[in-house]
C-alpha cells in the first residue's frame, strides 16, 4: 500500500502563479522561491544574489529550527518575519518550496518619526 502525500504538488505552474501573485503586491522589492533543497527555482534577483540569499537563508533556518525544537512542545518553522528600518523579509517554508520576500517596510510610524512627531 502506498502512502498518500497530502501536500499539494509544487509544479512550475504553481511556482509561477505564486511568484506573480506576490509580485503584484505593493511594496514587494524582491522574491526568491527555492526548492526543498534550498536551490533557487525562480527569483526577481540577479542569479548570484539569489544564490547568496538562499545560502544565508539555509543557515538562518537551521538556527531557528534548532531553537524551536527546544520549545515545549517542539515547534516547526512556518513563517519568519524580520524587519529593519527600511525593509521587511518574510520567509515561508513548507515541505516542497520556500518563499522569501523582501518588501519595503516604510510605514506610518517611520513617517511620524521622520517628521519629528512624538507619540503621547
Amino acid at each position: 500500500m502506498q502512502a498518500v502525500d497530502n501536500e499539494p504538488k509544487r509544479t512550475k505552474r504553481y511556482v509561477d502563479e505564486v511568484f506573480s501573485q506576490i509580485q503584484a503586491k505593493p511594496g514587494v522589492e524582491d522574491i526568491l522561491i527555492m526548492n526543498h533543497s534550498g536551490v533557487p527555482v525562480k527569483t526577481s534577483m540577479e542569479r548570484q544574489e539569489g544564490l547568496q540569499y538562499a545560502c544565508l537563508y539555509d543557515n538562518l533556518r537551521e538556527k531557528c529550527q534548532a531553537f524551536l525544537s527546544k520549545m515545549e512542545p517542539p515547534q516547526t518553522l512556518t513563517l519568519l518575519r524580520v524587519r529593519t528600518k527600511f525593509n521587511e523579509v518574510l520567509i515561508s517554508p513548507d515541505a516542497k518550496i520556500t518563499v522569501l520576500v523582501v518588501q519595503n517596510a516604510k510605514d506610518t510610524f517611520l513617517k511620524l518619526k521622520e517628521k519629528g512627531a512624538t507619540m503621547e
